[in-house]
């Protein structure tokens, strides 16, 4: 399992402060509803809300403005990254400053190894040093660009008010850093900031492309994957205004994360493989939209919004880690497994299931700030879980049908606590029931 540590030192800045807790998302609150008391079944827990408890609905997804922030240091671990004081992270959402704003200072004039304007690469080609890119660069099929270990590729304007310069890939990167000498994607500033350039993008190459141990800062989307496949290995993406993209494509990733952007990764009917990755201090932290989604022991920690939403995709969740984010992990119209995995101090949930056919087993969920696990409906399932101590209810059910959550640990709560910290709203018939008898008499055995 990832985990936050001190960050690290790279070309063209520092990264400095690991994860920090970040505040809560808005939300909007309902009329406050009564929650159904009284005798119920054997099988039927409910309780009635506090006179100052209202249930919420989920927040309205926004799009906002990409965040002005600031790049920071890097320290030790690789985990541990781009990190923003809390002030900065927090502060007024504002468009992407224009790369020649009078604010921003150039890094001093060199001798690049290689330089290029808008240049067309039809040969395969090979970079290594300090390389400046001015305008566009496109590597056409079936040209390879090669970068060596240790290479430093900054992206510049050539004139005022030119276009943002891009590095397109049409034919097939391969990136060869390594752990003492990670390949440097930035800007030719001293403080990259998000949109000093466009990003690398990965256009209709279903050839091995390979980006291994690089940093991309500054961009407006720091890798952007369209109908192509590639293999992505600590590949560590900060200060861009979308860390990572990935839109028809096949795509592995193995350690490396995103930090400090507005979304850390988006994934559009994908298939993703991702594995010991890291998405913290961002706006949002994971968005997925009908994509096949296998996620494994990965961080995601201290994002303001959404940790992750998952939205109409197959998803598989084993090892991973949700905290301290305003809200942990949304699952809507979709299927699959969420296992093994903690959400602990979560702002307003830690798992949510809104018509989504999930099965939820094996998980630590506490400590959240409203609810442990929100349901709409019946469709998932919670069992083998140890679910306690979360803010207003360990379980709260807003929907008709009723949810199934036998077997689970409720912590030392008597029977009656028990009950009292699941909530369904009070509605006429005899649904929205949770089922949650019988109960484990002991912890089970999750992943720490």
């Amino acid at each position: 399992m990832v985990g936050c540590g001190a960050g690290f030192a790279m070309a063209g800045g520092l990264f400095p402060e690991p994860c920090a807790t970040t505040a809560l998302f808005d939300r909007q609150e309902p009329e406050p509803g009564e929650g159904r008391a009284g005798e119920l079944p054997e099988m039927v827990a409910g309780g009635t809300a506090a006179k100052d408890e209202k249930p919420v609905t989920p927040a309205p997804r926004t799009t906002v403005a990409v965040p002005g922030s600031h790049l920071p240091d890097p320290s030790a671990s690789p985990v541990a990254f781009f990190g923003l004081g809390k002030e900065q992270r927090n502060a007024p959402e504002q468009a992407f400053p224009p790369s020649d704003s009078p604010r921003k200072t150039a890094l001093a004039a060199g001798s690049p190894d290689f330089s290029y304007r808008d240049a067309y690469l039809s040969e395969d080609t090979t970079w290594r040093g300090e390389v400046l890119v001015e305008g566009g660069v496109t590597v056409a099929s079936p040209a390879t660009l090669t970068i060596e270990p240790g290479t430093v590729v900054r992206f510049r304007r050539g004139r005022k008010g030119a276009t943002n310069p891009v590095l397109v890939v049409q034919g097939r990167i391969q990136t060869n850093g390594t752990e003492q000498k990670p390949v440097v994607f930035s800007s030719a500033y001293e403080e990259p900031l998000p949109g000093d350039w466009l990003g690398i993008i990965v256009l209709g190459s279903e050839k091995k492309n390979v980006v291994r141990y690089a940093r991309i800062t500054g961009a407006t989307t720091g890798l952007d994957v369209l109908f192509s496949t590639i293999n992505v290995q600590s590949v560590f993406i900060g200060n861009c205004g979308t860390g990572l993209r990935v839109q028809d494509s096949l795509f592995a990733m193995a350690g490396g994360g995103a930090r400090d952007c507005l979304v850390g990764a988006e994934l559009d009917d994908s298939e993703a493989d991702i594995k010991e990755a890291s998405f913290s201090g961002n706006k949002r932290g994971v968005v997925a939209l009908r994509t096949s989604l296998h996620l494994v022991d990965a961080l995601l920690e201290g994002n303001v919004g959404q940790a992750l939403l998952a939205d109409d995709c197959r998803i598989l969740l084993a090892g991973c880690r949700f905290s301290a984010n305003g809200s942990g992990l949304s699952l809507s119209a979709g299927e699959g497994t969420v296992t093994a995995s903690t959400f602990a101090g979560n702002g307003e949930y830690g798992l949510h299931l809104g018509k989504s056919r999930t099965k939820i087993t094996g998980n630590e969920i506490t400590k959240n700030g409203r609810y442990g696990i929100w349901v709409d409906d019946g469709r998932g399932i919670a069992w083998g879980n140890a679910i306690f101590a979360n803010g207003s209810y360990d379980l709260y059910n807003s929907g008709t049908d009723d949810f199934l959550a036998i077997g689970n640990w409720w912590g030392d709560a008597k029977e009656d606590e028990i009950a009292r910290h699941i909530y369904v709203e009070a509605r006429p018939g005899d649904r929205g029931r949770v089922l949650y008898r019988p109960v484990l008499p002991s912890r089970p055995e999750t992943r720490p």
